[in-house]
């Protein structure tokens, strides 16, 4: 037992609150690696792209921009693209395959599709000319890196409400994230999952829904993100503010971001609800046709226009797709119609077409284009187009204060068609219409919308890319049609360029939309001088 004569008396503890506070507001200094020699400063030309071999198995992406060396991750985080195949456009990179544009300097996505940022690493020069570059650890753990997120603070009282499920949705919650905002995020789902990729469920078979899902259930509760799923919106009141649900639960909210998308239009043909007929829009959709359809079942396509995709690409593109789809046995009938579908109590037995012939089948698979889903806010105070469309300004803010829309239904400027208003239903469009609302919902700075639509289509491993928007009245096709090696422009009555296709031309499509972002036009003249190479022009 210790005695209290033989104990000193003990001082009270004393706290450095100053000392503390100097260390709070300290940066943490992460560990890196050793500065690794990559290559040599003559290597990379300026403008120009290379990859080279780095660490821990990685390789980096080196650039050249207005005499800096720069050091990124050399993969696009959205599928892997090589980048050092893409475009240096104004300081930034653009991904070769889907057009996704990352900031030179930090690696930040600032255009789309995707969510992820590029990791972004240290660079110094010796003097030798030696290129040394270090990263920090954690940024070798992966191929793609989140920028920071602010916390929820609870004593924030504002209330911001993302209707629809979406990618469009899914991008603006992340951006008010990253912008600041530190108030409570609703994201109103109608489907019982959280945000996925619905583009993918149309190419593949041999999916899981984990394949789909943007993030997992962990990133929402760590960022303080709500996602109701299994919630409809059936009503609005933008005067009082307030979202009414299915289950007649009130959603009160400061400002709204509607991004609601479109659902398969309904079409008046007679018998359209027998079994085995269905629509490819979700993934309870794809989840029920796989269940219905066997592998190697013969397939026929039934369709009014001349050719496949002739709205998108043209007659003599068209014409080739056509001859693509005969080739692997499909069955093409063109210029006629379904309008009838016949069956029994097992389901469908065949289907009538306008030319009177009947064609026998056993599954129906339909698509003749979309309505827009905002019949929940006719009669909320929020002017509604007649084809369903909510116009949208530059900035996606509706007339209403505080209501912005984008996506498949806002009816918003598009730069490159010089900012005529329409509907556009990509990925790549709905992911920059959330990035452009999200920032200007949050208010510390103002954008406008400035992406170049894009888009890629697959058929039979044959891969189509598209950048731009607009009327054309005629098409140059430069390169090898029948080969599917070449490079179609798209030209309105001003002998402008408005749009580019290609097949195995990358990465000429990204070119042009990094061209067209940037506020330049490409000429019929510059297109037709197969001597002169009108992107290296424009660089």
């Amino acid at each position: 037992m210790l005695h209290e004569r033989n104990c000193k008396k003990m001082e009270p503890f004393k706290v450095d609150l100053g000392f503390l506070r100097a260390m709070q507001d300290k940066p943490i200094i992460e560990p890196c690696t050793k500065p690794i020699a990559v290559c040599h400063a003559l290597e990379v030309r300026e403008h120009e792209m290379k990859e080279f071999e780095f660490t821990h198995g990685r390789k980096v992406l080196i650039a050249k921009y207005r005499g800096q060396i720069h050091a990124l991750g050399n993969m696009c985080t959205h599928s892997g693209a090589p980048l050092q195949a893409g475009v240096l456009g104004d300081g930034r990179i653009r991904c070769p395959w889907h057009g996704a544009c990352f900031n030179i300097e930090t690696g930040d996505i600032e255009e789309f599709p995707g969510l992820d940022s590029l990791p972004c690493y240290k660079v110094e020069v010796e003097r030798g000319g030696l290129v040394m570059v270090q990263a920090k650890l954690k940024d070798l753990e992966s191929t793609r890196r989140l920028k920071n997120m602010a916390k929820r603070d609870p004593k924030n009282p504002l209330t911001y409400v993302l209707v629809g499920g979406g990618p469009s949705s899914q991008v603006c919650a992340e951006t008010l994230r990253k912008e600041g905002f530190t108030g409570r995020i609703v994201i109103v789902c109608k489907e019982p999952y959280l945000p996925y990729d619905r583009t993918k469920i149309s190419k593949r078979f041999n999916l899981k829904f984990d394949d789909l899902q943007y993030r997992p259930q962990q990133f929402y509760d760590e960022h303080n993100i709500e996602v109701l799923t299994n919630s409809k919106a059936i009503e609005a009141n933008v005067e009082e503010k307030v979202l009414i649900m299915s289950d007649e639960k009130r959603l009160f909210y400061d400002k709204m971001y509607i991004a609601t998308g479109s659902s398969p239009k309904e079409v008046p043909i007679k018998g359209i609800n027998s079994a085995n007929v269905f629509t490819m829009r979700n993934f309870d959709d794809w989840r029920r046709l796989k269940k219905a359809i066997g592998k190697n079942t013969p397939v026929t396509v039934v369709s009014r226009a001349q050719v496949p995709m002739q709205k998108q690409f043209g007659l003599k593109i068209g014409e080739r797709i056509l001859k693509m789809y005969k080739e692997k046995m499909v069955t093409m009938m063109m210029e006629t119609a379904v309008v009838e579908v016949i069956g029994n109590e097992l389901g469908v037995t065949h289907v009538r077409l306008s030319d009177k012939r009947q064609l026998p089948c056993k599954i129906v698979i339909i698509g003749a284009g979309i309505k827009f889903n905002t019949a929940f806010l006719v009669g909320c105070g929020l002017p509604i187009n007649a084809n369903g469309s909510i116009d949208a300004d530059l900035y996606l803010q509706t007339i209403v204060d505080d209501v912005y829309v984008g996506g498949d239904i806002a009816n918003a400027p598009v730069y490159s068609d010089y900012n005529h208003r329409s509907n556009i239903g990509h990925i790549h469009v709905a992911q920059n219409h959330g990035y452009v609302a999200g920032v200007n919902m949050y208010g510390s700075r103002q954008i406008e919308i400035r992406s170049v639509p894009y888009y890629t289509t697959t058929l039979f491993n044959v891969t189509f890319r598209c950048s731009g928007f607009g009327l054309f009245k005629d098409v140059i096709i430069e390169g090898d049609l029948e080969k599917l090696n070449f490079v179609a422009y798209y030209i309105d009555n001003q002998d402008r360029v408005v749009s580019v296709v290609s097949s195995n031309r990358d990465p000429i499509v990204s070119q042009f939309a990094e061209l067209r972002n940037q506020g330049r036009i490409l000429r019929r003249y510059e297109v037709i001088d197969l001597k002169k190479s009108w992107f290296a022009n424009h660089r």
